[in-house]
């Protein structure tokens, strides 16, 4: 039998009087939130704080104490039931709420009188600014509910006020049934040398438990705005027991193709004791456990280990749950905290691996101020990516002030979609939610990684005498999907004129119109790998108008009326959607033909150039209404004709091939001709 294991080994830190009966884990490098409840971003009110919240206390240029707060389930501060708390705006939540005693926005070495008994703190902190709000949200279902304190956009000390540049986020997590507290360092930038904190659970004014480093404890975090960075200290009611295994993570790529997969689970010994053999088990599916012995092993207390079960996990197409555990600890002992003993992961599995292409979509307007410098961000990341490797689509907001006059019902239906209250804003791959001023290239090169759950492509065609468009998309999915939506977009490349009062003088990627609308196609079940498409027409109807705003009074009325400045810059992209709102992947469609003003509709439909790219066979499938002599030419890009044929093509769809194995690298038109209607067609194909 062969074992797989690494071990990686930290320090914990702890402290405890006798009298004080919590010990306290060091969660620094967990780059996650306790328990994994709490998935929202970090953004002020205002700015972005997702829903739910209830604010407890506002700023104030004192220090001050907030209304007594129940709390909403049954929790124990030392073992003795506590029903209620209140906060300071110095970092302090205390179950003493009958006491006046209220800490400086200082902070001081713990315990100290300047403290109530009963408190956590997090002392240092300073709610002054105007924006500088705790807030209150429970998440999960009983009786496994977390209550969290949450100090928004916060400063340090009672001068460092946060602004725009300098800001942290804390909270303090009250866990329903271990009774466990929690001090979580979410999100930090600037405060250079100003922004420490004094950490820890104080008992009374002879006994705390601290983090190492107060008073002088300094945020680990950046600027991001997701849990993703996330540390925290975990403070634990009684004393360390002998064995207590905590389960990180199942470390099994969450993207696998169908058949045998290692579970790999990375955890950690809490116990007082060395773990020498354990018994490691994982389910699928909520199935019969697989288990395994392992022996040998030399796990000190506090380290951290990562073990690969030696049984391979079978798995077909689809979403598999996959638990993991451990048991027997050194051979007999049971884990004595089974609340931190399992971790789980939802594994897709797909028929085979397929690049994607990810999506970034981006709300904007030209009234907003900092959407200037978040696109600006987007552009330089972007501009030095490949762009036949990503798909973005940009919608114009009715806000702040008037908005940008280029906003569509659709473009303000689809912020609704994402429940999003403030701008700019961006979702990656439907997933990633922020502010645009926080991408960056590692979320670019992050989003590109992960494989495509469906194939993609497709082609559109523009006919320039009625300003109409017909795409056909194609696609076929790589695993058993749940439900989906095909979405398809109509965008200008670049615009100008709805230019309003941030500074931008140019917007790219706009959105003109989603076809049918922004609610999308609903995808009917089909087998795995199996292949469909779906057409799609549109026509721009009457003039161009600009409107003064982006009011409702001013939207453009697509029925009548439309804000194309340059129709040669229309492009369309498609996506697939799941129900719960991830990208399976994305394209940008190829412009396959374009229909001059003296072409004729009835010689020509559904002309498609494929593959393209090509680099052997380029095909032309062209559906004609009538058996007819057909002339086909590719033309490189300095005008001079490469290749030429006629074609004799029978009604209906016919195929017309060209080997282009020795002409170099570059774009091509082609151009096909039905000299008795005189009608024609154009496109083109990239070698």
């Amino acid at each position: 039998m062969k074992r797989i294991f690494t071990l990686f080994l930290f320090l914990l830190f702890t402290y405890a009087s006798v009298d004080a009966q919590y010990y306290m884990i060091d969660d620094s490098k967990a780059k996650t939130n306790p328990g994994g409840l709490n998935k929202d971003n970090e953004y002020p009110s205002g700015g972005g704080l997702p829903t739910g919240w209830t604010s407890v206390l506002t700023p104030g240029a004192t220090p001050k104490w907030s209304a007594n707060k129940t709390i909403p389930f049954a929790f124990k501060f030392n073992g003795v039931t506590s029903t209620s708390y209140k906060i300071s705006n110095s970092g302090v939540l205390t179950f003493d709420v009958a006491t006046t005693k209220i800490p400086d926005f200082e902070r001081v070495a713990l315990p100290s009188e300047t403290v109530p008994n009963r408190s956590v703190c997090i002392l240092g902190l300073g709610g002054i600014g105007s924006n500088d709000i705790v807030f209150s949200k429970t998440f999960g279902t009983a009786p496994n509910r977390q209550h969290w304190l949450f100090f928004t956009s916060y400063g340090y000390g009672g001068t460092t006020i946060s602004n725009g540049t300098d800001y942290c986020y804390w909270s303090i997590v009250l866990e329903e049934t271990t009774n466990n507290i929690y001090i979580v360092d979410q999100r930090s930038n600037g405060y250079d040398n100003a922004n420490f904190v004094s950490l820890g659970v104080q008992i009374d004014s002879a006994n705390a438990i601290v983090v190492p480093g107060s008073p002088d404890y300094a945020s680990t975090v950046g600027f991001d705005a997701t849990p993703a960075n996330n540390a925290y200290f975990s403070f634990i009611p009684g004393t360390q027991p002998k064995y207590d295994i905590s389960m990180l993570s199942i470390s099994t790529s969450q993207y696998q193709v169908a058949g045998d997969v290692t579970v790999t689970s990375v955890f950690r010994n809490l116990g007082t004791e060395t773990i020498t053999d354990l018994e490691f088990n994982y389910v699928s599916d909520l199935g019969t456990p697989v288990a395994q012995n392992v022996t040998g092993l030399n796990i000190a207390p506090f380290a951290t280990a990562t073990l690969s079960h030696n049984v391979p996990l079978n798995l077909a197409t689809g979403t598999h749950l996959v638990e993991a555990y451990m048991d027997r600890l050194n051979k007999v002992n049971v884990d004595s905290r089974p609340n931190n003993d399992r971790a789980s992961k939802s594994i897709f599995v797909m028929a085979k691996f397929e690049q994607r292409l990810p999506l970034f979509e981006i709300f904007s307007s030209s009234t907003c101020g900092p959407c200037t410098p978040a696109n600006a961000n987007y552009k330089s990341i972007t501009d030095l990516k490949d762009n036949t490797k990503y798909v973005d689509i940009k919608y114009q907001q009715d806000f702040p002030g008037t908005g940008d006059p280029y906003r569509t019902t659709e473009s303000v239906n689809r912020r609704g979609y994402y429940a999003i209250n403030s701008i700019p804003r961006t979702e990656i791959n439907g997933g990633w939610d922020g502010n645009g001023n926080s991408f960056t290239e590692q979320l670019f090169d992050d989003a590109l990684s992960i494989p495509a759950f469906y194939t993609l492509n497709g082609s559109y065609t523009y006919n320039e005498t009625d300003k109409s468009f017909k795409a056909n998309v194609k696609f076929s999915p790589l695993f058993d999907d749940p439900g989906s939506k095909l979405y398809v977009a109509i965008l200008e490349k670049i615009t100008y004129f709805n230019a309003k009062t941030n500074g931008e003088t140019e917007f790219h990627s706009l959105m003109k119109k989603m076809l049918p609308t922004e609610a999308g196609t609903v995808l009917t079940k089909r087998g795995v790998l199996a292949q469909d498409s779906l057409s799609f027409s549109y026509k721009f109807n009457g003039q161009y108008r600009l409107p003064s705003d982006g009011t409702a009074a001013n939207i453009i009325n697509l029925a009548a009326e439309h804000s194309v400045e340059d129709f040669n810059n229309l492009y369309v992209i498609a996506w697939i959607q799941g129900n719960d709102k991830q990208v399976y992947q994305a394209a940008n469609l190829v412009k396959s033909t374009t229909v001059g003003v003296n072409d004729n509709f009835a010689s020509f439909e559904n002309v498609e150039v494929f593959p393209n790219p090509s680099s052997d066979i380029v095909k032309i499938s062209v559906n004609v209404k009538e058996t007819n002599t057909i002339l086909s030419t590719i033309i490189d890009g300095t005008g001079n004709v490469v290749r030429s044929k006629a074609s004799k093509l029978a009604s209906g769809q016919n195929t017309i091939e060209y080997n282009i194995k020795d002409l170099p690298q570059g774009s091509y038109n082609i151009m096909i001709f039905d000299e008795k209607n005189n009608s024609s067609v154009q496109g083109f194909v990239k070698i």
